[in-house]
Formats: structure tokens, sequence, C-alpha cells
């Protein structure tokens, strides 16, 4: 019960940092709808992750099955990750905001949410169709880990909320846990 709680108020603290970044520097509806989609698919991916590594105590914290729990966050997660450029590029009426830019270095890592979400798109996919498609589709839905970096890289580079303020200090330690997981449950524990 207390893992629970505070669980929950963990998601809650996290939830009303966010906003309240972002309304400390309001901008159109356009830019504030993709500025809010965006850092709440990092939220929402970040808590994706962490519930596909401890399936056990999923059931316990939210009290429904770990499948049910999972999927809510995804499609929650994925919903808010197409918002994000779908909003962004009716404020710069150009569909290019989803084509990959690969070189400069630079900007593939600037624009890295862009791959990041055939990524994440093509996880959820292989997952939805795991038992007619691949017999190994957890090994492509371990993407999810290199397409959370990229996200991660694309909001610190350009998030316009990330350049000062609580969220530095946030998303660094969000990738630093997913870090661990991977470390701990996909190389340790081999």
């Amino acid at each position: 019960m207390k893992i629970r709680i505070a669980t929950y108020l963990a998601i809650v603290a996290v939830a009303l940092i966010i906003l309240i970044t972002v309304l400390k520097e309001p901008g159109t509806t356009l830019e504030m709808v993709y500025r809010t989609a965006g850092l709440f698919a990092f939220l929402f991916l970040f808590l994706v992750i962490l519930s596909s590594e401890y399936m056990p105590q999923m059931k316990k914290i939210f009290g429904m099955k770990f499948i049910d729990v999972h999927h809510n966050l995804a499609r929650i997660g994925i919903f808010l990750m197409l918002v994000h450029p779908f909003a962004f590029a009716l404020r710069v009426q150009s569909l290019s905001v989803f084509v990959p830019k690969f070189y400069p270095l630079m900007d593939f890592f600037i624009l890295a949410g862009r791959p990041a979400l055939y990524m994440v798109l093509l996880a959820a996919t292989i997952a939805m169709y795991r038992k007619k498609m691949i017999k190994r589709w957890k090994t492509t839905h371990y993407s999810m880990y290199p397409a959370f970096l990229l996200i991660f890289t694309h909001s610190w580079l350009i998030g316009t909320d990330l350049q000062s303020g609580i969220l530095q200090i946030l998303w660094p330690i969000m990738i630093l846990i997913v870090f661990g997981i991977f470390v701990h449950k996909h190389i340790i524990k081999r």
C-alpha cells in the first residue's frame, strides 16, 4: 500500500512539475500543445519501460494485470508522441518534421526524436502482432531503450522547457534510471 501511494505521488509530482514548467513560459496554443505533449510523452515512455521491467510489481502497485498497465501507458505515450510532431508540423506548416535527418551528426542528435518516433511505432506494432509476426519480438521491442535515449537527446538539445529549471535535473535522473535498469536486467542478469 505504501509503495502504491508513493508511486502515485511520484507520478503526480512529475506531472505537476511538467505542467508548471510549461505554464511558466506560455506560448501560442500550438506551442503549448507540442511542448506539453513532448514532455508527457517522455514521462509515459519512461513509465512504459519501468512497467516492462517490473511486471510482478505492476499488479501490486496499480491493482491490475501488468499487460493492462503496460499497454495503457504505451497507448498514452504513443498518442502524445504523435501529437508532439503533428502540432509542431502545423505550427511550421511543413511535413518535413517527420523526415529523419542523419547528417551532419549534430543535426541527427538535435532531431533525434524523428527516428525515435519510428522506432517506437515499429516496436509497438511488432508487439501488437507478436503472436503472428516474429518469434523473437522482444528483441525488437528492446529498441525502446535506444529510442528513449534518442528522445532524451532531442529534448535535451532543443527542448524549450529543458533549458533551465528542475527538468534539467529530472530528465538526466530518468535517463540514468532507464540505463541502470537496462544494465541490471539485461547485462548483469544474463
